[in-house]
């Protein structure tokens, strides 16, 4: 299942079709059109949805479809700006006269006609070709200008079409626009609807509600689009799933992770020899973690569909990592306190096995000492240098040592990299598809611990998960119930956002 624009260039009178319900977005130029559209189809392709602050960009029609599971569901026509509203509705009342009421469709039509023989208002008539084919109309304004009379204008002729009409006030910025009252005053005298969206802050859910929103502008659509906001929700959950998938991944590939290095001991240094070797396999180590991390961050990007983007590396996976000193470590993972408190319960589950298997001869013996001794591990080494476990091994008939490290020792280092994943995926359902320009997540790590804020019971599962993973025991209850706390933490931030 997908979520993209089909973006084609079509020939006049053949913008509509009753398969779908179409809608031409329309305003004056430099209102944020193209960059609505960006944000609401997931495109931040530049090809095909172009954004400048410089104003007229849209200079055709262009046709933009939202395709779900293989079929368009809903058609937007991105159109020129107005660029003489004032002159236009003159001209158009002037073409009506005196025959009483107000111009309709028969009026605009004779308006465009007109004007194409004395080739004037060449943008007013793209704009109204979709809209006299039956188009509904979505209006971008920004209510942080003041409501001139050009607008005033747009609005008139809009009202003219009699089609179903959506208001959309492009907030750009946190506060309520300075014009925003008389910005809703005016349209929701001409409009069936008025709604606020920032194109460059809107998240999934704001998308959604836009999309929604139009069901209640023109019921003979509702069915349809019913249906299409069920192929949305399902392809999120999707994608929430993939997403979980790749993060249960990347957490088993850097826990599982070995690095290998060799040295002579017969040598003329060898005690030389042996630390180099050390601190090369130290290096690659840190190195293929910091990739992995990256990786995992240009999948979950494409998941959610920022393909003009790609993942810095994140600022602290190297070799010299330290959770004791480095004020950025220590602001991710679990306290000592909440290390010290799993890793009692996840020793004592441990326990429980002991005094199972001796069929509860042990009197719960077991389970006391595994606790004990759990949180007295995290205690004392959760905050400690996460110095990697080192393995030496002989090599061959001819001598030789092998160096093998990894993983660290230090109890919070999943933790770490679970936070350091975590908050690449707020960031990225965070980042709007109308953001241009700079190409690049980045890998800042300064943000607030997300693992501290789990409940306990997902905690615990994950805890339990890490311990098997950490020792190469495949469990697969072990693995479902951290998928799904994966699941139930990555639902939970997009609820937040």
């Amino acid at each position: 299942m997908a979520m993209r624009p089909k973006n084609d260039a079509v020939s006049a009178g053949a913008w509509v079709t009753d398969a779908v319900p179409c809608f031409a977005v329309v305003g004056k130029v430099n209102m944020g059109k193209s960059a609505v559209l960006a944000t609401l189809l997931e495109e931040d392709d530049d090809r095909v949805i172009r954004i400048s602050p410089e104003p007229g960009e849209t200079t055709r029609c262009q046709r933009l479809s939202l395709v779900l599971d293989g079929e368009e569901r809903l058609r937007f026509i991105d159109t020129p700006g107005f660029q003489q509203p004032v002159e236009a509705l003159r001209a158009i009342r002037a073409l009506h006269g005196e025959a009483g009421g107000t111009p309709g469709l028969d009026t605009l039509r004779a308006f465009v006609t007109q004007s194409r023989k004395t080739k004037r208002f060449e943008d007013e008539c793209r704009l109204l070709e979709p809209l006299l084919e039956g188009a509904g109309i979505l209006y971008v304004v920004d209510p942080g200008v003041p409501v001139y009379d050009s607008f005033l204008a747009e609005i008139e002729i809009l009202r003219f079409t009699g089609r179903a009409r959506l208001a959309l006030l492009n907030q750009r910025g946190a506060d309520t626009p300075a014009h925003d009252a008389a910005w809703r005053e005016h349209l929701g005298k001409a409009f069936n609807l008025v709604r606020a969206f920032d194109a460059h802050r809107a998240r999934f859910a704001a998308r959604r509600d836009l999309l929604a929103a139009l069901n209640q502008i023109d019921e003979r659509d509702r069915d349809h689009l019913d249906a299409t906001m069920d192929l949305l929700e399902s392809e999120w959950r999707q994608r929430r799933e993939q997403a979980a998938e790749h993060v249960q991944s990347f957490l088993r590939a850097a826990l599982r992770l070995r690095e290998n290095a060799h040295y002579a001991e017969d040598g003329p240094a060898p005690a030389t020899a042996r630390r180099e070797a050390i601190q090369h396999a130290s290096r690659r180590y840190f190195a293929r973690v910091s990739t992995l991390e990256r990786e995992t961050a240009d999948a979950l990007l494409g998941i959610y569909r920022h393909t003009s983007v790609q993942a810095q590396a994140m600022a602290g996976f190297g070799e010299d990592l330290d959770l004791a000193s480095d004020e950025t470590w220590r602001r991710l993972g679990l306290t000592r306190q909440q290390l010290t408190w799993l890793g009692a319960a996840v020793g004592a589950g441990a326990g429980i096995g002991i005094d199972a298997a001796t069929l509860g001869h042990s009197l719960g013996i077991g389970a006391l000492l595994g606790g004990i001794g759990g949180g007295a591990l995290a205690f004392f080494k959760g905050d400690a240098i996460p110095t990697l476990k080192l393995d030496l091994a002989r090599v061959g008939p001819l001598g030789g040592r092998r160096v093998t490290l990894g993983p660290p020792r230090n109890a919070n280092f999943s933790w770490v990299l679970l936070d350091s994943i975590l908050i690449r995926y707020r960031q990225i359902l965070s980042r709007a598809h109308a953001r241009r320009g700079d190409g690049a997540l980045g890998g800042d790590v300064t943000t607030e611990s997300i693992a501290r804020q789990l409940p306990g019971d997902r905690q615990k599962a994950l805890a339990r998960w890490f311990r098997a993973v950490a020792g190469d025991r495949d469990d697969t209850e072990r693995d479902s119930a951290a998928w799904a706390a994966l699941m139930e933490t990555l639902e939970t931030i997009e609820r937040d956002l």
